[in-house]
């Protein structure tokens, strides 16, 4: 191992044998290189009491219109990698399998719809991701779980996305410190309504601080790995031997397979349907829904924020699509999606 890995390896350590590491009693894990590295790390500390895992995995064969029109390329791999880390730790492991009518449809859809109260969007990429965070955080809260490991913040410090991987060396440590100002994570939010805590090993200010300091460097955060171009190299050299080391990074959405959930709305949405209410939401609230995945999202967003009033909206910077004003530092609207919301400037 060489030495700058061996400093994180150490660094890392320290950060997970915290009073705040140690009382995590259960791990959001999606079996990335993120979650993979802070589960096993943390269950080798003396005094840890992590005990339980929680993967949300869709299963095609429980999908039958998703699955019977080939939208699914693939079986999600998440569940594959977590379940090789739950065994090797010995974790208590909980594999939920939702339907995505259950999560999305005509279920209950208490879930979706807490994430549109808490996120205050309706944004499908935010959604995607945010609906299976939730519906693990649930799941934790009613097996009596009070604190939750997440793997929230690793991708946006060490490069973890495929296009901050193809930034140059110059422009990949501005690009970093400007996102950790601008980074948010929806498990944190979320856990706080359903009265749980979640914790990250990467929001740590300790590894903050060394991804936009000493670590900034693009030859550590990208490069190559057991033969393979990756991201996040610096942690994959500093623990080997995690179940995920050598994993491809892969979205929520991807992993878990809520990824074809644009696909599915066109089916499950009529062209009439979209036509009608994308028509009303202009007319009666000045807010553009472009597709029909939003629509499904908007349906509950309307009847939660705009029926009965809800954020201000309109200003002086103003999403042109939904009129909800834009945060500081971002062409992205976090309420509709709409990108670029602001004319990008270098």
């Amino acid at each position: 191992m060489d030495a700058e890995a061996a400093y994180v390896r150490q660094l890392f350590t320290e950060v997970l044998s915290s009073r705040e590491a140690l009382a995590c009693d259960a791990v959001l894990l999606s079996g990335g290189l993120d979650t993979s590295i802070a589960s096993e790390t943390l269950k080798q500390q003396i005094g840890s009491q992590l005990k339980t895992g929680i993967t949300v995995t869709i299963d095609p064969a429980h999908n039958k219109l998703a699955n019977s029109s080939g939208l699914f390329t693939q079986q999600p791999q998440d569940i594959v990698y977590a379940r090789q880390i739950a065994e090797k730790l010995g974790l208590d492991h909980h594999v939920l399998t939702p339907t995505l009518d259950e999560l999305f449809f005509t279920g209950d859809r208490s879930t979706l719809e807490l994430c549109v109260r808490v996120r205050q969007t309706f944004d499908g990429m935010e959604l995607r991701n945010a609906v299976v965070i939730a519906h693990a955080l649930k799941y934790a809260k009613s097996i009596g779980c009070h604190r939750v490991c997440t793997g929230d913040g690793a991708d946006e410090l060490f490069a973890g996305y495929s296009f901050m991987q193809g930034m140059s060396e110059e422009d990949l440590p501005k690009y970093t410190v400007n996102m950790v100002k601008n980074m948010t994570f929806c498990a944190v939010p979320l856990a706080k309504a359903l009265g749980l805590e979640v914790w990250s090993p990467f929001l740590d200010p300790r590894i903050i601080e060394y991804a936009t300091a000493r670590g900034n460097r693009r030859d550590l955060k990208v490069g190559q790995f057991e033969d393979k171009a990756h991201g996040k190299l610096v942690l994959r050299r500093a623990f080997p031997e995690a179940v995920s080391a050598g994993r491809t990074k892969e979205p929520i959405e991807c992993g878990c397979g809520t990824t074809v959930m644009p696909a599915l709305a066109e089916l499950v949405v009529s062209d009439g349907e979209f036509e009608d209410e994308a028509r009303e939401a202009l007319e009666r609230f000045s807010v553009v829904v472009r597709d029909k995945e939003r629509l499904v999202y908007f349906r509950l967003f309307r009847r939660v924020f705009l029926d009965g009033g809800g954020p201000d909206r309109i200003g002086a910077d103003a999403c042109p699509d939904c009129g909800f004003g834009l945060r500081d530092g971002t062409s992205f609207c976090s309420v509709c999606g709409l990108y670029p919301a602001r004319p990008i400037t270098k």
